[in-house]
C-alpha cells in the first residue's frame, strides 16, 4: 500500500480546529485551540501494536511515543474508506450557514483518491470515519 497523500482537517469558526497530514514517511497531527498551536508526531514505523522498529523523528513541538500505528489499524482504516467512503461527493455545503464547521479531506492511496469538502453538512458516515481515524491515531480528538 502506497500512501501517496493523505490530508484531512476540521475546524469551527469560533472553536477549535485538528488536522492530519502525512509528510515523509510521518503522521503529523494539528491543534489549534484558543490561540494555541500543537504539533504532534504519529510514528508509521512498525512491527505491530506493541513493537516499533524505530523512531523517525520530524521537526515538530513533540514527539508522542504512544502514537505509534500498527500496520493492522493502518490497513484497516484505509479498508474502510475504500469501502465506505467512495461515495462522498465532492463538495457538502449548507448555504445558510457561513461560521459553522468546515472540514476537508484529500486522500490518495494506491490507485483510490477521496477529495472531499463541507460546511456545516457531512457524509452520513462521517462520524464513523471520524471515531475510525481516531482509531487510527490512538485517540486523538476530531471533532
Amino acid at each position: 500500500m502506497k500512501i501517496r497523500k493523505f490530508e484531512f482537517s476540521i475546524g469551527s469558526y469560533f472553536g477549535s480546529s485538528y488536522s492530519i497530514e502525512y509528510i515523509k514517511g510521518l503522521f503529523l497531527y494539528r491543534t489549534q485551540t484558543a490561540g494555541e498551536n500543537t504539533i504532534s508526531n504519529i510514528n508509521p514505523i512498525f512491527k505491530n501494536d506493541y513493537q516499533f522498529e524505530h523512531i523517525a523523528i520530524f521537526q515538530s513541538d513533540s514527539f508522542d511515543e504512544d502514537l505509534v500505528i500498527s500496520e493492522e489499524r493502518k490497513l484497516n482504516f484505509f479498508k474502510y474508506i475504500t469501502r465506505y467512503c467512495k461515495s462522498w461527493e465532492k463538495e457538502y455545503s449548507n448555504n445558510i450557514v457561513c461560521d459553522g464547521t468546515s472540514w476537508e479531506c484529500d486522500i490518495w492511496i494506491d490507485d483510490f483518491r477521496l477529495k472531499s469538502n463541507g460546511l456545516e453538512e457531512f457524509p452520513k458516515n462521517f462520524d464513523t470515519f471520524l471515531k475510525k481515524l481516531s482509531i487510527l491515531t490512538s485517540g486523538k480528538i476530531f471533532e
